[in-house]
């Protein structure tokens, strides 16, 4: 596979995921995690805000659709896949009753090492369009799966 076909798909944006935050959701969470912090975990949900990493749970359906890169050519054994490691950053909290909307876009493409590199770019937006965080991850696909 050509270093052109890869640059193609820098940009490429997987289909919008969107998740309504419950209470019920970030209390599992936080225990989930042991970050049992009163502000993760009080029963009253006016009082209550997400953990950062919660964007987790957010941002991870977004690569439900990664087949989706299988079907263009690009990834031909997702078992090959490998979390190359990710990066966040918070800009409001999330609360309860918030819905939110993900969508992951690849903004870098490359091999190296014999292996292909996906970095994607997931910023989580509420409903009124206000950014509450971004994910920065990395995929790796391993020899013989691209």
């Amino acid at each position: 596979m050509s270093e052109d076909k890869y640059e193609k798909l820098k940009g490429y944006k997987f289909p919008p995921n969107t998740f309504e935050v419950t209470g019920d959701a970030i209390r599992a969470y936080a225990k989930s995690t042991d970050d049992l912090k009163p502000e993760y975990i009080d029963p009253d949900d006016s009082k209550i805000i997400a953990p950062p990493s919660f964007l987790s749970v957010i941002f991870l359906p977004s690569f439900y659709t990664a087949g989706a890169l299988a079907e263009e050519g690009i990834i031909k054994d997702l078992t090959k896949l490998l979390h190359g490691g990710q990066r966040y950053e918070y800009y409001e909290p999330i609360r309860p009753g918030d819905i939110l909307e993900s969508q992951a876009e690849v903004v870098d493409i490359y091999v190296k090492n014999n292996m292909l590199f996906l970095i994607f770019d997931i910023p989580i937006k509420k409903q009124d369009g206000t950014l509450v965080g971004k994910v920065i991850t990395t995929a790796i696909i391993r020899p013989g799966g691209f």
